[in-house]
């Protein structure tokens, strides 16, 4: 099963939340700044609300910028 999930990323926010909204789109806020921070929070909290283990996602673009796309595998 494999599924794309778009992000769109808020750093620097004064606490973590995530918000879903459309079929496999998010918002998710974060108080970090640095992107290796940042793709670490994205991976742990999507797959939290998920339900799924972060080694089920994997980044499909977007790495280094706040709109991202990730697979589920």
């Amino acid at each position: 099963m494999k599924s794309d999930v778009v992000v769109k990323v808020k750093p620097g926010s004064i606490k973590k939340s995530i918000e879903h909204f459309g079929e496999n789109r998010y918002l998710i806020k974060t108080d970090s700044v640095n992107n290796d921070e940042i793709n670490g929070d994205v991976l742990f909290m999507l797959s939290k609300y998920m339900g799924l283990p972060p080694n089920r996602l994997e980044f499909k673009s977007g790495i280094s910028t706040n709109d991202k796309v990730l697979q589920i595998i």
